[in-house]
């Protein structure tokens, strides 16, 4: 056996044995992890929609339908809610295990990013959409060396990635252009048409999906949630300018002038590759994807930890795709190494900021289960009151975590007096109401009943909210909870109404 076969079998024997830690360590968190509201509203309205009404709900929930139709079959045949949960594990372990096996990077660099909150946790364990940007991103780095062969491919992943989430639009675009660009640069070179219209075999799939993007939040300004803040141009930059250091503040949880200098440095050295490979599009569509997610923040929205995260597997793209065109033209050794040890940097400052006592979805939370007290409060439900009890919640998206656990009961909204199903974010969930009203209603429409059963959470719709001091307390969580998800079950006699 050569030195080369024996290095070959040793780094691949290390490669499985980091990603069997990856699974266990991945594994252990999903045991111990609380569901909460954000996967209980996705998984319910997969259960309780159909695809054609699915469309007409997304522009209030504000994430694209890839997510809700991958979760539909599973929600549809009964299966717990816990399911959800599995299946994102099951994505970022694909994705993990294709970045460790595939990825043309050190071994020491992929070791350390799969255990980090790149790959961890955050996507693994916690089941969101985001999940699905990390194995897309991985997928389109793999086949990109192929990317002109297998053109239908290629387009449907981009055509995905469309609709995996609105903040990875830009990074979409820019990969499809960059695909698009490269092909009509080396067709005007060879002077020939060949080229361009090979890669219009899959391009259209992007373009249509982005299509599809647009009418699925067509009107979406009707969404009471939905909002765009207005800046004069000077404002607009500076703002963008500020947020863009605060992702990296808030992915790291170092100071700013860290987090400047990280950003010049790794500016820097993919500036040092793209020149010597003599292309620029890869840092091109890092770039993008990066001061999109910061003009998202200032102008609509103000984005989260996991949708920084997202930012990470662009850039995992962008060494990937780098080191594929150093292969074909062989400089960019010492650039590329020194991106590598940014990644190092990046992933060992992500990992203790999740230790850091101050973030909510910390590696103490995700182990000593405090994330939410929905699984807790079904359970007593489930032991101690009976299905054809009356059940009535004060707060939709709240309650909805308790609800996902409990599709054999029916709970009903307090502020409309509706069956309670999912947070469409309309302004009938935010209706009020006073507790004497709540016993009117409870008369008028359930004359029979002695009693009903109270969920009270955060943001109560109830307006004399102390008059729940005379009920009889069956419940309540003991602690506070990451999430903010802590419920009181009461008993309120209807009877001397």
């Amino acid at each position: 056996m050569t030195d080369t076969n024996k290095s070959r079998k040793l780094d691949s024997a290390i490669l499985a044995a980091v990603f069997l830690g990856y699974l266990i360590f991945n594994g252990i968190l999903l045991a111990r992890h609380e569901l909460w509201r954000d996967e209980a509203n996705v998984w319910l309205m997969a259960k309780e929609l159909s695809p054609l009404e699915l469309f007409q709900e997304i522009k209030y929930q504000g994430h694209p339908c890839l997510w809700y139709l991958l979760l539909m079959p599973f929600a549809k045949t009964g299966l717990p809610f816990r399911t959800i949960s599995l299946i994102s594990y099951l994505v970022m372990a694909v994705t993990a295990g294709l970045f460790l096996f595939k990825a043309p990077m050190h071994k020491i660099a992929k070791a350390v990013a799969v255990f980090s909150p790149i790959f961890t946790y955050y996507y693994a364990e916690i089941a969101r959409n985001y999940c699905l940007i990390a194995l897309l991103l991985i997928l389109l780095a793999l086949c990109y060396p192929r990317r002109n062969e297998r053109c239908i491919l290629y387009g449907l992943l981009l055509g995905l990635l469309v609709q995996s989430d609105v903040i990875i639009l830009m990074g979409a675009g820019m990969i499809s252009l960059m695909w698009l660009g490269e092909n009509v640069w080396k067709g005007i070179r060879g002077k020939t048409w060949g080229p361009a219209l090979n890669v219009l075999k899959g391009i259209w799939i992007p373009l249509f999906s982005l299509i599809l993007l647009g009418v699925q939040f067509y009107q979406v300004s009707d969404s009471q949630v939905f909002q765009v803040n207005n800046h004069g141009f000077r404002e607009l930059l500076r703002e963008i300018g500020d947020y863009a250091c605060w992702i990296l503040v808030r992915l790291t949880g170092r100071g700013e002038i860290f987090c400047q200098l990280f950003l010049l440095l790794l500016a820097v050295l993919l500036l040092i590759a793209s020149v010597r490979l003599k292309n620029f599009w890869a840092a091109a569509v890092m770039a993008g994807a990066y001061l999109f997610e910061a003009a998202f923040s200032v102008m609509i929205y103000q984005l989260h930890i996991w949708h920084f995260i997202a930012l990470c597997f662009v850039l995992l793209w962008t060494i990937w795709v780098l080191h594929f065109q150093r292969e074909e033209k062989k400089p960019a050794g010492r650039a590329l190494l020194g991106i590598e040890l940014m990644v190092i940097l990046l992933s060992a400052c992500m990992f203790l900021r999740w230790n850091d006592k101050e973030e909510s979805s910390s590696l103490a939370n995700a182990l000593n289960g405090v994330y939410s007290d929905g699984v807790y409060t079904a359970e007593y439900i489930r032991e101690n009151i009976s299905r054809d009890a009356l059940l009535v919640t004060v707060n939709v998206p709240y309650a909805s975590t308790v609800l996902a656990y409990l599709p054999e009961y029916e709970f009903y909204f307090a502020g409309n007096g509706q069956k309670e199903t999912y947070a469409d974010w309309s302004a009938e969930q935010e209706k009020k109401i006073s507790f004497e009203e709540l016993l009117s209603w409870a008369g008028a429409n359930f004359p029979e009943r002695e009693e009903l059963y109270l969920l009270d959470s955060k943001d109560s719709c109830l307006t004399q909210a102390d008059r729940l001091a005379e009920c009889e307390v069956l419940y309540q969580t003991r602690e506070e909870t990451a999430r903010g998800e802590e419920y009181t079950i009461y008993r309120v006699i209807l009877g001397n109404r």
